[in-house]
């Protein structure tokens, strides 16, 4: 499906499509049920359960890599990468049917006008002096990977350890120790070579995450886009230290040759690392369906064949974000999307759960979660040039409102994606944020946003620490300044459903404008905010900035500490349990 048919859709147009449809979408959520586990065979038939098809499987390709020998090679025999614009994202359905009489189940919620919210969460009491107006400056800044001039967009991700930090981006994957000295750095391509070859563009939609409870290392992307090869690949460190061997498994998409994955969103929690992807014909790039794999996570860890089960469903749109779950206790993992973002002067998302034993997994729908005011999927331009910037009367692409991440902490579920607002016109970009409780209650809604429309927000990423402090990461953009990198910061006894105002903590420095023919100046497509190991209070982000000379990308890693808060216990293998009711300190 073309780009301009998906967004000149008119929702007034398809309101009758949504009612006939909606009777079909709830009947196929009341059908999700438990599933039967069968043997793990590499490309077993599909098994039809209620709208969802479930495939047992496991990897068609595995390797070994050790990261600091492929560096050395890559001195040697430097890759030849010719430069590349990696496809936007495909677009997903947006406007999915809402069910009849709008609220549905526990996620109905409304933030009044004075944005009180009846269903907040417990406060805290500030300590004796009130924390100021502004978001804390970084306690580090520097450096994570410039533009090596071979790809776009740089897709900004990486993950913090205990002792290192991993980038990893469209062009390359570095590893850096916790002051940002470059501990060696070689391409994506070449990261995932044994587990190749790879056709067309090759490796892209790279994400890579931390577990702290076992001090390993994840890293998903897509490889062969709108190929018969497409494929997903994960890895796992094979100990804490990422430039030692890592596990690499590839999955065929489908071995029918139908089909190709693209955009993977992962989560893990004590059993499981969940990708998600979204699925698209070779044939028109049309969506297809979605494809969440539930890996065994001890399995991968231990090298084994990259056991998997398949949940397949056209039925429910795409990016259905899993969460990175900080409770080592959860027998759940939950996943959260964008479900029609303009519907009855309402938005809504919805709440889904895999549960289940190793081997033995279920996936169902949880709820409808209701959000008002509502928000638009697409700015008004379209899938086109959207952000202004200084020096330039060029603009810059800020993509969909997709769901960008999810948390699991202290008890709620956190979660951030780009919105366009206002409903109806979409003239500018905001980030919108949540804290949802299991059942889909809203507990905090927040935007970072600017009505004036000078300033626009997007490609956020979320993190919380052990104190439901709040580290939300993310791009600026404006007439007077070069694209930037920001964050906003909440104390977890703030007033619900604020943030402190923003900090930008990486200035941009530079016009910015770099197609490589395609046609659309990309940003993002995403980024990263994650919780230190160590001491489980401070938090990491890595954001995108506009670099000189003009036309160039960079990505930069902040640290925030919380000020006036001491930590208490660190995310380890000794301490595994949740850490939701661990009582305020303050210094």
């Amino acid at each position: 499906m073309r780009h301009s048919e998906v967004i000149a859709e008119k929702k007034t147009g398809r309101r009758l499509l949504f009612w006939l449809l909606t009777l079909w979408g709830f009947a196929g959520a009341l059908m999700m049920g438990a599933v039967v586990s069968q043997g793990h065979n590499p490309n077993p038939p599909s098994v039809p359960y209620g709208s969802t098809r479930i495939v047992r499987g496991q990897a068609t390709q595995r390797a070994v890599m050790n990261f600091a020998q492929l560096v050395e090679e890559e001195k040697l025999f430097p890759p030849l990468i010719q430069p590349k614009a990696v496809h936007p994202p495909m677009p997903i359905p947006s406007d999915l049917p809402v069910p009849f009489g709008g609220s549905f189940g526990k996620g109905a919620f409304l933030i009044s006008p004075l944005g009180e919210n009846p269903s907040s969460p417990p406060t805290f009491s500030p300590p004796p002096s009130s924390p100021p107006d502004s978001s804390p400056s970084p306690s580090a800044s520097f450096l994570a990977l410039e533009d090596d001039n071979t790809s776009i967009p740089p897709d900004t991700h990486g993950a913090v350890g205990l002792n290192h930090l991993m980038v990893t981006l469209n062009s390359q994957v570095r590893i850096q120790d916790r002051t940002g000295a470059n501990l060696g750095t070689v391409s994506l391509q070449s990261f995932w070579s044994s587990v190749g070859p790879f056709s067309g563009v090759g490796v892209f939609d790279p994400k890579s995450l931390y577990d702290p409870y076992s001090n390993r290392w994840m890293f998903t992307a897509c490889a062969s886009p709108q190929k018969s090869d497409s494929s997903l690949l994960i890895g796992v460190s094979q100990t804490d230290d990422p430039t030692g061997n890592w596990n690499l498994y590839r999955i065929d998409a489908d071995p029918d040759n139908q089909v190709w994955v693209d955009y993977p969103s992962m989560g893990f929690n004590k059993d499981w690392i969940v990708v998600q992807v979204n699925v698209y014909n070779i044939s028109n790039n049309a969506f297809n369906r979605s494809h969440i794999y539930v890996f065994n996570k001890a399995d991968l860890y231990g090298g084994g064949s990259g056991a998997y089960t398949l949940f397949q469903d056209s039925n429910i749109g795409g990016t259905q974000v899993p969460a990175i779950t900080l409770d080592n206790t959860l027998d759940t993992l939950y996943l959260l999307q964008v479900w029609n973002p303009n519907f009855g002067d309402k938005g809504w998302l919805r709440l889904y759960k895999i549960t289940g034993s190793v081997g033995r997994e279920q996936f169902n729908a949880v709820t409808f979660v209701e959000i008002s005011p509502p928000w638009d999927f697409y700015p008004n331009v379209g899938w086109n040039d959207f952000a202004p910037q200084l020096g330039s009367d060029k603009k810059i692409m800020n993509n969909d409102s997709r769901m960008q991440n999810l948390v699991y902490r202290n008890g709620s579920l956190w979660a951030t994606h780009t919105a366009f607002l206002p409903a109806n016109s979409g003239t500018r970009s905001a980030v919108q944020w949540y804290q949802i409780a299991p059942d889909g209650t809203v507990q905090q809604f927040g935007r970072v946003d600017d009505p004036s429309g000078t300033y626009f927000f997007a490609f956020p990423s979320i993190a919380v620490n052990q104190r439901n402090d709040v580290l939300i990461g993310y791009s600026s953009f404006s007439g007077s300044q070069y694209a930037s990198a920001e964050y906003s910061f909440r104390f977890g006894f703030d007033p619900p459903n604020t943030l402190k105002a923003g900090f930008i903590f990486k200035e941009g420095e530079a016009p910015y404008y770099k197609t490589f023919g395609a046609g659309h100046n990309r940003w993002g497509d995403y980024s990263n905010t994650v919780i230190d190991p160590l001491n489980d209070m401070e938090l990491w982000t890595i954001q995108e900035y506009a670099a000189a000379p003009s036309n160039r990308w960079g990505t930069w890693w902040a640290k925030v500490t919380p000020p006036n808060l001491t930590p208490t216990t660190a995310l380890s293998p000794e301490n595994a349990s949740s850490t939701a009711g661990t009582s305020q300190t303050f210094t």
